[in-house]
């Protein structure tokens, strides 16, 4: 993922948004359960326009078009109109064109998460996409959790865009991390070599453009995630089970931050602030997470104190949080970055290493489903 490109993150300001009233708190996901996936195969006119929901910035309106448009019902919850009254997930359970992906939502318990208050871009495999696929390998698939949730964060990006927007911008980087191209062939645009066979569809927290090809997770790796970590902390994450670095990998940040013993003060921090969902979200993020060392350099009655109150606690923590995933590479090459709490985080070079506003990286690049994180000897302070 470039540094410099800013494609596909939320803002600082948009997702402080979906904080609570004390200033800084947890994203508020939407527990709807799908609906059951209904069986009607009405056709629909593929020029029907709907109006768009805020967060695009292109026309009021958008008007899905495509070929496999008319394979959307014609009117009820599946049509174009029902579906933009729904959140994603639940928009999707009622259209036929998209059950084998509302089967996989479910397996991946993504569910709260796309009905979610977004907005997102989603690009949707039509049941067609998952035939191709052979019987086994998706029947693997979909028994595999962290496997599935991986294929899956890899077709949503942050913000809502249009596919003249996507056409236009090229580039996205997915909630997974991996990097989307995007490149028009006659009348119809391609995400990573998969056709949009209906595009532009609006629903209450999204833009959802129905593609005819399973993305590739493998194609779409970043340079972040293949970066290696290291450091002289490294040694001290267990070199198996869920703490080491294969097993947090396959857990958001919060949850394989609980599982390693280097990170245990940071873990009742997190719970005390009542962060961990939103540290277990969609993401992507970028997490300066100080060790459990860095927690002792703080007198005991300061950080009694600290955890004891949290509203201080939670703008201390997303001082340490950065929207998208950065690479330290990434960050040394960007200078600085806005944090999540508000505060600009200053990146400097010490060695073979970096610093974040005088904290030095002791274990840098650690990847976890949903962010890169770069394990800190300082707890940083929050102005």
């Amino acid at each position: 993922m470039n540094a410099t490109s800013t494609t596909g993150r939320m803002t600082t300001g948009r997702r402080l948004r979906y904080m609570s009233a004390a200033g800084i708190a947890v994203f508020a996901m939407v527990a709807t359960s799908c609906a059951d996936d209904k069986t009607d195969t009405a056709t629909s006119d593929a020029t029907t326009t709907v109006k768009a929901n805020s967060g695009g910035a292109g026309s009021s309106t958008l008007e899905p078009t495509g070929p496999g448009c008319a394979a959307v019902p014609a009117d009820g919850d599946g049509s174009f109109a029902g579906m933009a009254q729904n959140p994603a997930a639940t928009a999707a359970s009622a259209n036929p064109v998209l059950s084998t992906l509302v089967a996989a939502v479910k397996a991946a318990g993504l569910v709260d998460t796309l009905n979610g208050p977004g907005p997102f871009t989603i690009f949707a495999p039509a049941n067609s996409a998952f035939d191709k696929i052979p019987k086994a390998d998706l029947d693997s698939l979909l028994a595999d959790k962290a496997a599935l949730t991986k294929v899956l964060t890899l077709h949503v990006v942050s913000g809502k865009m249009s596919s003249e927007e996507l056409a236009k911008t090229g580039t996205a980087t997915s909630l997974q991390g991996g990097e989307l191209e995007f490149t028009k062939s006659g009348d119809t645009l391609e995400v990573n070599g998969s056709k949009v066979v209906c595009s532009d569809v609006q629903v209450s927290n999204a833009t959802v453009h129905i593609i005819d090809t399973v993305l590739d997770t493998k194609a779409a790796s970043s340079d972040s995630a293949m970066a290696a970590p290291t450091g002289a902390a490294c040694g001290a994450v267990p070199a198996d089970g869920a703490g080491s670095f294969e097993g947090m990998a396959s857990a958001p940040a919060a949850t394989a931050a609980s599982a390693n013993p280097v990170l245990s003060t940071l873990v009742a921090a997190v719970k005390a602030a009542g962060l961990v969902d939103t540290l277990n979200g969609p993401g992507p993020f970028t997490i300066f997470a100080p060790a459990n060392s860095a927690f002792e350099q703080i007198p005991k009655a300061d950080l009694d104190s600290l955890l004891a109150d949290k509203a201080a606690l939670t703008k201390v923590l997303t001082l340490h949080v950065v929207d998208g995933k950065m690479s330290a590479a990434e960050l040394e090459t960007a200078g600085s970055v806005d944090s999540l709490e508000g505060g600009k985080l200053t990146i400097t070079k010490s060695g073979d290493t970096f610093m974040v506003n005088g904290a030095t990286a002791v274990c840098q690049d650690v990847q976890v489903a949903n962010a890169t994180v770069h394990i800190i000897d300082t707890v940083m302070k929050a102005s």
